[in-house]
Formats: structure tokens, sequence, C-alpha cells
């Protein structure tokens, strides 16, 4: 029994010991120096990554300038699209500003539904002073230079066309999450097993005594 118990427990563990926290995106620190890229309603900026399996994003943080405390913008997480820009919308939220450098978003609580190809946007945020007439709620600047983007990079200026294709654009982003090893769920399944011929043998044992 206390076998049992212990290998059940082993491999319980070694389940979720594997889906720790990892990194998806990580650009680096960018030189606040260099230029930067408005952002706000009408100037939005896009970023191509890619995930090797199905993700749980819990993380994100941006680094952007420019801004006052309280201010928003938006995230948005979209798939690739057959021209490889944005296409459809798979998740959006708002994070507030909240000084100059790295501001974090730490329960977005988003899925990758399968290993392929995602963009992921800073998008200008808009509240209603008046109800039904939105208005931009803070202006940004993403700064740039020095950073390593993970994929192509695109850019929307807020009209009908949607994203463009800008080879070049740097803004800093970071994404953490989890994601649990095939491994793991191997050795899970081995560890039931281990345990169903255990009790196979214990039950044969008893029938014996009897």
């Amino acid at each position: 029994m206390k076998l049992t118990k212990t290998i059940t427990l082993a491999a319980v563990l070694a389940l979720f010991g594997t889906a720790h926290a990892a990194s998806l995106i990580d650009t680096g620190s960018p030189d606040a120096s260099k230029p930067g890229y408005a952002l706000d309603t009408s100037n939005f900026l896009a970023v191509q990554f890619n995930a090797g399996a199905a993700w749980h994003i819990d993380g994100l943080s941006a680094y952007l300038s420019g801004g006052k405390a309280g201010e928003h913008f938006t995230v948005a997480l979209y798939a690739d699209s057959s021209a490889h820009l944005p296409g459809d919308l798979i998740a959006a939220s708002t994070v507030e500003f909240s000084t100059d450098g790295w501001n974090k978003s730490s329960a977005l609580n988003w899925s990758l539904p399968t290993a392929g190809s995602y963009w992921l946007a800073l998008e200008g945020a808009t509240k209603e002073v008046i109800p039904g007439l939105p208005e931009p709620d803070g202006s940004f600047v993403a700064n740039a230079g020095g950073l390593t983007m993970p994929g192509l990079t695109a850019f929307s200026d807020g009209g009908f066309a949607g994203y463009q294709a800008s080879p070049g654009i740097e803004f800093g982003l970071q994404i953490t999450g989890a994601v649990p090893e095939p491994s793991s769920y191997l050795l899970l399944l081995a560890g039931l097993g281990l345990v169903g011929a255990t009790r196979i043998k214990a039950n044969r044992r008893s029938d014996k005594q009897a």
C-alpha cells in the first residue's frame, strides 16, 4: 500500500513539476535613447512569434514610456493569417500603465490552442467619458533599439487597411506561461500502470492466502 501511494505521488509530481512558468518571448530591454514608435488609438504594433506546443499564457510585460500612471493600453493576441499578418482575434486585455519601463499584466489567462504562428499586438485603448463616445486613454512610446524580435513585425495606422508588414520595427516584450511536456504524461501513465500491476499482484496474493 505504501509503495502504491509513493508511485502515484511521484507520477503526479512529475506531471505538474514540468508545467512550470517559462518564457515564450523575451526581446530584452530596449535602448531608451533610441527613437521609438507611437502607440495610441491610431498606431498599433505587432510581432509574430512561434509556439512549439499548446501554451497557457499568464503574464505579459511591455516596455513603454511617455504615458501617465493610470492610463491604459491594449494587448491583443491574433492568429496568423494566410498573408502572414495578424488574422482572427483570439484574446485581448487592457493593461494599466504605471511607469516608464516595463509595464506588466500578470493575470491574462490566455490559451494558445495548438502549436503554430501567432501575433502579439500593442494597441491603443479607449474609454467612454460620455456613453457611446470612446476617447483615447493615453498615448505612449514603444522604445526601440538593440532588441531581438521573435519574428516578422507589422504596424497599423488605424486605417481600414489593417496591419501592414513593416520590417525592422522593434519594441520590448516579455511573455511567460506554461506548457506540460509530453514526456510527463508518459511518466504519469507509466506510474499509473505500475500502480495497477501492483494492485493486481496484491489481490492475487490475498486470494491465495484465503
